[in-house]
């Protein structure tokens, strides 16, 4: 299922850099079908990068004292299982 989120997760992220958008309902879709299996899909663009985060490893270029996530090559996802959330997979980042 990881490697399927994945593949969505670029797949959505390359139709928005091309401004195609006549995927969204689909995407938006599938994206319920994830959630209703018990995953949590995080795209951190755009947020401060906090080197303490556990759920994210990332690629820090400059020397910024406050680095903003500029690019997202893997998403952070978790997986609800019954009261337990749990990271299946860290978000893959570059910071600048």
């Amino acid at each position: 299922m990881i490697n399927i989120i994945n593949q969505l997760f670029e797949i959505e992220k390359k139709a928005k850099d091309q401004n195609i958008s006549i995927f969204e309902r689909n995407f938006d879709r599938l994206n319920t079908e994830i959630s209703d299996l018990g995953y949590m899909v995080e795209n951190p663009l755009g947020k401060k990068y906090d080197a303490r985060d556990t759920s994210i490893e990332a690629n820090v270029a400059g020397s910024s004292p406050n680095p903003t996530i500029v690019k997202v090559l893997k998403p952070i996802i978790f997986h609800k299982e019954g009261e337990q959330i749990i990271l299946v997979q860290k978000g893959i980042v570059i910071a600048e």
